[in-house]
């Protein structure tokens, strides 16, 4: 099972502030815009992610799932079906110090399926799915309120 993680130092913003922002489904929408080469929203925290990868586009459903802060730190769980990506997405976040600065992971991890999935993983796949995330965390960067 492929997995790829990336992260992004907040400055400014405390961490359960980030928590709050995410755990709005609404929210994501901004966060995926410009992260792949479409994005098509079926209601909050509900969308469709085109992907360029092999000769056929490949659809990958994001869902929204829930907040969990069972853990030290606080997550924002999706899930991921289709397009040999069927897996689990979450946001962790960390406070850095000062306590004004939030870390935040994102973490996906993912079924390829069979021989097909790995053939698709080495032409651009992963690749694709990288640079998404590294946009996603940006655009989380970006879309936050000003710190008060």
């Amino acid at each position: 099972m492929p997995v790829l993680t990336t992260d992004i130092l907040v400055e400014g913003h405390r961490r359960d502030d980030v928590l709050d922002w995410l755990a709005q489904p609404a929210h994501h929408g901004t966060l995926l815009r410009g992260a792949f080469h479409g994005v098509e929203e079926h209601g909050p925290g509900h969308y469709t992610l085109v992907l360029r990868v092999g000769p056929l586009p490949r659809r990958v459903t994001y869902r929204f799932d829930r907040v969990d802060a069972d853990h030290g730190g606080r997550r924002v769980l999706v899930t991921t079906q289709g397009g040999r990506v069927d897996g689990h997405l979450h946001y962790s976040l960390r406070t850095v110090k000062p306590s004004t600065n939030t870390m935040v992971t994102l973490h996906l991890d993912y079924h390829t399926g069979g021989p097909l999935g790995l053939v698709l993983e080495q032409i651009g796949l992963r690749t694709a799915l990288e640079a998404g995330a590294r946009t996603i965390l940006q655009n989380l960067a970006r879309a936050l309120p000003a710190p008060t």
